[in-house]
């Protein structure tokens, strides 16, 4: 048998010199610097298309809605003491919104048997009736781009769940979808009057409001005349820095005027702040703009780029401006 002779050669084996090790590992980072955007980018669009189809949904609760009643909901519920038309008179603060009266259209009646609102919603009942209705999660509401996910301060309600007397502020579920009420404001003074200070808010039903969702005035589709492929009706809002506890919240005030524009200073995505007033604008967490959903339940991106003009004309409902299609702006 032939012995096999294994020859070791007496150089030794070459690794790694750090050099080259450094090399590889910056190669590495450049990859990953080159994909990391483009992976964001694609989880980005994943959320932008998510938030469209919410939106969706809300325009087609709107549509739910007004197929039963023949209007779309009041924007909001409010009588003051002092309002001629309060008839029994009440003190409600905080009203149910659009929003609460829309869920048994969206496939959420178990959220709205939790509160004691009547649908169609034309009288005043107040959110004081179920304080903790407002502290569940309705999810179309909210848009995943948002970053903030705590509940946000309301103050008090003076009650707790159970009906008991309680003084310590409440906070509800945040919401990034707000009624688009007015080109100019959301303070509802009689028409050539002056704004109103707090103490006055709400006073009277709005009737000059050139939106669709208002305060207790109901809006049908035949009193769009401007069209409802090109008339705003729910808009994207966004709150305070995540652990703020500021922020929108879904069940009362949701309505807002387009006078700040999208992405204002008033807003974080702004590079502005979150200071809680319905002057606010419209924005969202997507580059860019946000969403809208239209009084003919479509949905469009609308850039924070658009003319001021071009919004105020989207935003009333008769006003007869003539504008380009929404979906070019």
């Amino acid at each position: 048998m032939t012995r096999r002779q294994i020859v070791i050669s007496g150089k030794p084996s070459r690794g790694f010199t750090l050099v080259e090790l450094l090399v590889v590992i910056a190669i590495i980072a450049i990859l990953i610097a080159l994909l990391l955007p483009a992976v964001q980018a694609a989880r980005e669009a994943a959320r932008r298309i998510h938030c469209t189809n919410n939106f969706k949904q809300v325009g087609i609760a709107m549509h739910n809605y007004h197929s039963s009643y023949g209007t779309f909901p009041p924007g909001f519920v409010y009588f003051h003491p002092s309002a001629p038309d309060n008839d029994p008179p009440n003190y409600l603060f905080y009203g149910y919104g659009w929003s609460v009266v829309l869920l048994p259209y969206s496939e959420q009646a178990e959220i709205f048997d939790q509160s004691e609102a009547e649908s169609p919603v034309h009288t005043g009942l107040g959110s004081y009736d179920n304080p903790c209705m407002g502290e569940m999660q309705v999810p179309f509401y909210l848009c995943p781009s948002d970053p903030q996910k705590e509940l946000c301060g309301i103050g008090s309600l003076y009650k707790n769940c159970d009906g008991t007397a309680d003084n310590d502020n409440r906070d509800w579920f945040r919401t990034n979808a707000y009624g688009v009420c007015d080109k100019d404001s959301v303070w509802f003074a009689p028409k050539g009057s002056s704004i109103p200070d707090a103490g006055q808010l709400y006073q009277t039903p709005a009737l000059h409001a050139d939106g669709i969702l208002m305060n207790r005035n109901a809006i049908r589709v035949a009193e769009i005349f401007d069209g409802t492929t090109n008339t705003l009706m729910v808009g994207e809002v966004t709150g305070g820095e995540p652990g703020s506890h500021q922020g929108p919240t879904w069940a009362a005030f949701v309505l807002r005027s387009t006078a700040g524009g999208i992405n204002g200073a008033g807003s974080i995505p702004g590079e502005g702040e979150y200071y809680g007033s319905p002057e606010q604008s419209f924005s969202s967490y997507h580059p860019g703009g946000c969403h809208f959903a239209m009084a003919d339940g479509s949905v469009h991106f609308i850039t924070e780029n658009i003319d001021p003009d071009i919004l105020a004309a989207l935003t009333t409902r008769r006003g007869g401006e003539p504008i380009t299609s929404v979906a070019h702006q």
